[in-house]
């Protein structure tokens, strides 16, 4: 599986969620995406652990999580633009995190 599928699945997750869940007390159907929100969050505004906590969502192979952290070398402009992006759109909530594919695309893949 590619990264691009890893963020694909999280958003189809949100997605089912945000169409089956009840709206909470704050009008939020998706557990996930509250989820995702607070990681990134952390992820924007804390050190390099809060970083790493947010991309695992996205990696399901060391390798991958290299790639996301990065750790891999990747470090042009073209990898930071993707990863910059995943964590902006996952600090949406129901509405718009369904699409946090969104200028990421499979900028990350291996």
């Amino acid at each position: 599986m590619a990264i691009s599928d890893n963020v694909r699945e999280m958003a189809e997750k949100i997605d089912d969620e945000v169409n089956t869940h009840p709206p909470d007390a704050n009008n939020l159907r998706s557990p996930t995406a509250r989820e995702i929100h607070a990681l990134a969050t952390n992820a924007i505004l804390g050190g390099m652990q809060d970083w790493v906590a947010y991309m695992t969502k996205f990696a399901k192979t060391p390798e991958e999580l290299a790639r996301l952290i990065p750790t891999d070398g990747t470090t042009d402009d073209h990898y930071r633009s993707a990863r910059a992006y995943l964590v902006a759109n996952g600090m949406c909530t129901d509405e718009t995190t369904p699409h946090m594919q969104m200028r990421v695309g499979n900028d990350l893949d291996l």
